[in-house]
């Protein structure tokens, strides 16, 4: 898939020759196109739901090796309503999604921390509820410690009704509500993790 012919992107962003490649199908795009293509805002392209289908492919790869601000990338594929896209689709990002979550959470050391993963299929997704789905079931000590560290992680947002999701694609009350229900299931995980091993977190580590 590639960009819709007449797409001419935001100038000051992107050179004539980028546009023209995004535009061009059976052609690798360099890394840095890809992702810049996914962090930049929504609205500096014609079609962009277009644009994330032609990035898609590497923009996946990019991803799952580790990025700086990673939920920002996914920014761009929840602009694009991947979820709407016709079903073989939507299906082939939701499965990318969940693959990228569940072996996050059963690497010793992912190239992005737990945290930020979690963050980046809230923010594709602008929903919470399936990745705690995938979460809940990983009690391994791998697993452990990623909970550990995110909670550290959102040690500030614990207690405000400030959501780690910087990117989120919605409404602020969308998103509190969400934030709320994460936190409610840290403290329920946190608090059956201390009475069946022993098991919190240090604040201080």
């Amino acid at each position: 898939m590639t960009a819709q012919a007449d797409e001419s992107g935001c100038g000051r962003c992107f050179d004539a020759g980028e546009v023209q490649l995004l535009r061009t199908p059976d052609v690798p795009l360099p890394a840095d196109l890809v992702r810049r293509v996914a962090q930049k805002d929504p609205f500096h392209w014609v079609n962009q739901p277009a644009i994330i289908r032609r990035v898609l492919p590497q923009l996946v790869t990019v991803l799952a090796e580790g990025v700086d601000e990673p939920d920002l990338m996914a920014r761009g594929l929840a602009a694009a309503g991947w979820s709407q896209w016709p079903g073989e689709e939507a299906g082939a990002v939701a499965g990318f999604l969940e693959a990228w979550w569940t072996q996050t959470l059963r690497s010793q050391s992912p190239p992005n921390a737990a945290s930020e993963v979690f963050e980046s299929c809230v923010t594709a997704s602008s929903s919470v509820s399936p990745w705690l789905a995938l979460w809940k079931p990983e009690t391994s000590p791998v697993a452990r410690r990623h909970l550990a560290d995110s909670l550290n992680r959102w040690t500030e947002e614990m207690t405000s009704d400030h959501s780690p999701f910087t990117w989120w694609w919605g409404t602020e009350a969308e998103e509190q509500a969400a934030w709320s229900q994460v936190k409610t299931w840290l403290a329920s995980q946190t608090h059956a993790a201390v009475v069946r091993e022993g098991f919190a977190p240090d604040p201080q580590s």
